[in-house]
């Protein structure tokens, strides 16, 4: 259980006009059958049996991945990297908007696994969509969205123009096939995540008809804490794991005690932020279950929790503003919803209100 104390929580009840959101997924959907049977096949494994259990439990059946997993070690499909995924879900967005990229006054990124860490994965989306104005990234997944809003409230509340967020994230090319066969928490990463991008385009409130964005907040409860989730092998302190190559690790004990009381108490901070009632609730998507066992802890009916992983699997960065880019156009205008992120690298969580305009 999460300690009952009230540590400091970043808000803002700005609203934001919401000009446009779009995504953009790598490849056709893959079923979870048919994935673990290609790498059965193909790395002379057995893992049909234990995947099917677990992806069972998460409620994951299908994900869309930017590699073919011909290889233990491969690249992203020419076409579905990182920022090439970012890139097309930020022209999506400005389609929506009907601005081009000569329009913005400020493009974030935010991800978890770059295409690499220097220059910064936004550059390259900058030089994709023909963008030649500041950017900024931040490291982050699945709280990396509230993080951004908070920048991008702070260039707007200056007199900027529009500014584009894009959450984008590849992590299967992490992913060593083989280490699923030894490692349980690899195989729950092969069956649980998925890669893709989702953009937004936000501007100053000036009080046109259209969708808003109000009430962020922001706050971690990581002190004290062993990170639920990392990544092996990189950085400074030249950490590497034993093949030499980054691979996602993940506590998933640790998260199964404290994530829903994580995912609670966002929704408690974003009462007192402002962000209140919603007709729905839009959780990072984690679990393909996450509506039954969310609506159980809030006491909701779980028709008015937003899933997409059961489709999708878990997009980390991508994930909220994936949701909300599908969830959009069936929502009738005046429905408002919540979405509550939460991270368990530093058990980070962070929000915001949602207004159809």
């Amino acid at each position: 259980m999460i300690a009952p104390s009230s540590p400091t929580v970043w808000s803002d009840r700005t609203a934001l006009l919401v000009l446009g959101t779009g995504g953009a997924l790598p490849g056709e959907a893959i079923p979870t059958e048919d994935l673990l049977a290609l790498v059965d096949h193909r790395f002379d494994l057995s893992l049909r049996r234990r995947g099917m259990a677990l992806a069972h439990k998460l409620g994951i059946r299908t994900r869309h991945l930017c590699r073919d997993l011909a290889a233990r070690q491969e690249a992203p499909r020419k076409g579905d990297r990182n920022p090439e995924l970012a890139a097309r879900a930020v022209r999506r967005a400005l389609n929506g908007a009907r601005l081009t990229a000569k329009d913005l006054s400020y493009l974030v990124g935010h991800t978890a696994t770059p295409a690499h860490l220097l220059p910064p994965n936004v550059g390259e989306v900058a030089e994709l969509l023909d963008y030649g104005g500041p950017f900024v990234e931040f490291r982050q997944a699945c709280t990396g969205f509230a993080n951004a809003l908070i920048f991008a409230q702070g260039v707007l509340r200056v007199g900027a123009g529009p500014v584009a967020i894009v959450g984008s994230e590849t992590g299967s090319v992490f992913f060593d096939p083989q280490r699923a066969s030894e490692d349980t928490g690899q195989l729950v990463n092969l069956v649980q995540m998925g890669d893709g991008a989702a953009a937004i385009i936000l501007a100053r409130d000036d009080e046109r008809d259209g969708a808003r964005l109000s009430h962020v907040y922001y706050g971690q409860w990581g002190r004290g804490r062993t990170s639920g989730l990392t990544v092996a092998g990189g950085g400074s302190d030249a950490p590497h794991c034993h093949l030499g190559f980054p691979e996602f690790q993940h506590d998933f004990a640790a998260i199964r005690r404290s994530g829903l009381d994580l995912l609670a108490h966002c929704a408690a901070m974003a009462e007192r932020a402002g962000g209140g009632y919603a007709d729905y609730i839009l959780p990072h998507q984690a679990n393909g279950r996450i509506d039954i066992l969310l609506a159980a802890r809030l006491g909701i009916a779980p028709e008015r929790v937003v899933v997409t992983a059961d489709r999708m699997g878990n997009t980390g960065s991508a994930a909220i503003w994936l949701a909300l880019t599908q969830l959009r156009p069936a929502l009738e205008p005046g429905r408002t919803v919540l979405a509550l992120g939460a991270e368990a690298t530093d058990f980070m969580f962070g929000g915001f209100l949602y207004h159809h305009g």
